[in-house]
């Protein structure tokens, strides 16, 4: 399954020499697709006959439909786990805030930062100044200590850059589990799992 630009979940199935790509609309994982689309699969060529009602018939749009809330639920599970480890992440950056600008506090304020840059996120001072509760410009200069430091590479006044060795050091012992943890796939995969055993007894 994927999320296309201007719809909504997209599930493709196999079928022979062909490809069904069904798309539901946004926020919809009931009933059908609002679109269907068979092509011949990639490099196949043109498949004798052509569609087919035979072919028609054997798209399994009950399968496709589970298979659609089946991801929508683990979607639904990584943005849950991505929104409580962000708030268990900015805790963690206020308590080091409140001991001073020490190199634990630089590392952990570094590692969000590289964090929100890598996904793509705009106004990293801003989001990191409301995660820590304090002005940019305070956040920039703890950013500029941070590289002077070696906790972060990268020149001051320009976006980006990376954890160095030190950095990393640091974290693994400030962040608990950090040294086992898990991505967010293997996370929403055990949740997923826990449920569906659940549903079972």
């Amino acid at each position: 399954m994927s999320e296309e630009d201007e719809g909504g979940p997209v599930v493709v199935q196999d079928l022979g020499p062909w490809v069904i790509e069904m798309q539901w609309p946004r926020g919809v994982t009931q009933g059908g697709p609002a679109v269907l689309v068979v092509r011949p699969k990639g490099g196949s060529g043109y498949p004798p006959g052509g569609i087919s009602s035979t072919v028609l018939r054997q798209i399994d749009f009950k399968e496709a439909g589970e298979a659609l809330r089946s991801q929508t639920r683990v979607s639904g599970l990584r943005a849950q786990i991505r929104e409580e480890q962000e708030a268990a992440r900015s805790e963690r950056l206020r308590q080091a805030a409140a001991q001073g600008v020490t190199d634990e506090y630089l590392a952990l304020l570094a590692s969000a930062y590289v964090s929100h840059i890598n996904r793509g996120g705009t106004g990293p001072l801003a989001h990191l100044a409301e995660q820590v509760g304090k002005s940019q410009s305070t956040i920039k200069g703890h950013l500029w200590q941070a590289r002077k430091r070696d906790l972060l590479t990268g020149s001051a006044g320009r976006a980006g850059g990376a954890l160095t060795e030190k950095a990393s050091t640091l974290l693994m012992g400030l962040i608990p589990g950090a040294h086992q943890s898990k991505s967010l796939a293997d996370m929403a995969r055990d949740i997923q799992t826990d449920q569906d055993n659940q549903k079972d007894q």
